[in-house]
């Protein structure tokens, strides 16, 4: 797998994954926290489980995990201009238990993963030990991402992918600037909120297919940047998310923008979202690892015990202010045993979906802004 499939790969999946989000209100995620994750327990699966964990995301076989998820890690650590922590760890069961020499390998190697073994039936010890090391990765932004009540004596194994970004706009906007403005909720309701301006040169384009115009921001050093995609119909955000889920090819559209002076009005805003992974991931097809019975986890630990996931959750952060944006999140999941115009205006008062990328398009955060 090369090294631009892997990026295009994470667009699909992350496409899908903000589709299914509950989107009563405004949500963030980052579906590449739930793949590093999910692509290092590919790695101990066999069977059907194995193949569910592959279709889904969009990654041929295990040896292109290795490849893919390796280069990505070292890209990461080089990324130029903007705060970027992605930390893997894995908690084991303390009495014996470890990983199977191949996966402790391979998470040390591809995903740079550290380990640490904990007593799970000491519950609100073993939370709060995770929960720690959560927030030092994530600059205290997320908190409680596992709770006591979902680790027990039958708990073996608990992975955790922790996300930040921090960025300062290129452009940055002036304070002054920013006002109250309407925004449409729905065609019919609007809400205010507050709106900054700014008119300078942005990538700038549109897609006839979703029927949207898209708008790229650059933070400092040009080595990641903020892609908006507004609907051009105040309710179109539905359509556009479910096309985008449906395969349509959002970075050939992002390869036709072009560099034009552009009046830009986009809110100013902050959301944190939780997700349960084990309600989302079934339905975009990953369903086995979550079976108590038959769950295909046969690779990961040295000892033959039926395992499943009991407990798959995100927690994601996005702050985005005239200074630039600042994002976190964090995925845990616990294995347990059985038991186009001249100077064109952006005006973005209508909800509307983001993403925040790298310069090699890979989606880092989706999301999607609505006014609630």
């Amino acid at each position: 797998m090369d090294a631009k499939a892997l990026p295009s790969a994470i667009a699909r999946f992350s496409a899908k994954f903000v589709n299914e989000l509950d989107k009563s209100k405004s949500v963030v995620s980052s579906p590449l926290s739930a793949e590093f994750v999910l692509a290092l327990l590919t790695l101990g699966t066999t069977d059907e489980a194995h193949n569910e964990l592959l279709t889904s995301l969009g990654i041929p076989d295990d040896d292109s995990i290795r490849s893919s998820f390796s280069s990505i890690s070292s890209k990461f650590r080089s990324i130029k201009g903007v705060t970027l922590n992605v930390a893997n760890k894995v908690y084991v069961m303390d009495g014996g238990y470890d990983l199977q020499p191949q996966l402790k390998e391979d998470a040390v190697k591809v995903f740079d993963a550290a380990f640490e073994k904990v007593d799970f039936s000491d519950s609100g010890h073993a939370a709060s030990l995770i929960n720690a090391w959560v927030e030092d990765k994530t600059n205290k932004r997320i908190k409680d991402l596992i709770s006591p009540d979902d680790l027990d004596s039958s708990s073996r194994l608990v992975l955790v992918n922790a996300i930040y970004f921090k960025g300062t706009w290129k452009k940055q906007f002036q304070p002054q600037n920013t006002m109250d403005q309407p925004f449409y909720v729905t065609p019919t309701t609007t809400v205010d909120v507050p709106m900054m301006y700014k008119e300078d040169n942005y990538k700038f384009g549109n897609s006839v297919e979703l029927k949207s115009l898209l708008l790229e921001m650059p933070y400092i050093d040009n080595e990641a940047s903020m892609l908006i995609v507004l609907p051009e119909e105040l309710d179109g955000l539905d359509s556009v998310l479910q096309k985008l889920a449906a395969g349509h090819d959002l970075f050939a559209d992002v390869a036709n923008m072009f560099d034009t002076k552009v009046q830009v009005t986009i809110p100013k805003f902050k959301i944190e979202t939780e997700i349960d992974l084990g309600d989302l991931l079934p339905k975009i097809g990953i369903k086995k690892i979550f079976d108590k019975t038959n769950s295909g986890l046969t690779k990961i630990l040295n000892v033959d015990e039926p395992l499943y996931v009991s407990k798959g959750i995100q927690k994601a952060f996005i702050e985005v202010n005239e200074e630039g944006a600042e994002a976190a999140a964090a995925t845990g999941m616990v294995v347990m045993m059985r038991c186009a115009m001249p100077s064109p205006t952006f005006y973005a008062n209508r909800p509307f979906l983001f993403l925040l990328l790298d310069n090699q398009r890979t989606v880092l955060f989706i999301g999607v802004f609505n006014g609630k």
